[in-house]
């Protein structure tokens, strides 16, 4: 199976490529830039999750600011570096967090 990094050293092995391996390899893709955005949310200079001035948003309030909705921030809370777990079952939402993640995606 051919892999992210072959193609990116050698972009002529595309020619040779089957129509199955493109799906796989669009996810491939696609995790990598869930993991490379999480992290570029993550590292906010002198920021904490929750910097002085922040609010913690619920999911109802979180899902609407993000377009979403509640299941699906629920579904995907591990990944997004805005989400703060306060308790066993209580989520919230980093408001600043979650509007650097708006500003990075725009555009995209």
């Amino acid at each position: 199976m051919m892999k992210l990094v072959d193609l990116l050293n050698d972009p002529a092995k595309l020619e040779g490529l089957s129509p199955e391996a493109i799906p796989q390899l669009r996810g491939e893709l696609a995790r990598l830039d869930t993991i490379l955005l999480a992290a570029l949310l993550s590292s906010g200079v002198g920021q904490s999750a929750t910097s002085e001035g922040d609010r913690l948003l619920d999911v109802e309030v979180a899902a609407h600011k993000l377009g979403t909705t509640e299941d699906w921030l629920y579904r995907n809370a591990s990944r997004l570096p805005f989400a703060i777990r306060i308790g066993k079952k209580q989520l919230r939402f980093s408001e600043t967090g979650i509007e650097r993640y708006i500003a990075l995606r725009v555009g995209r």
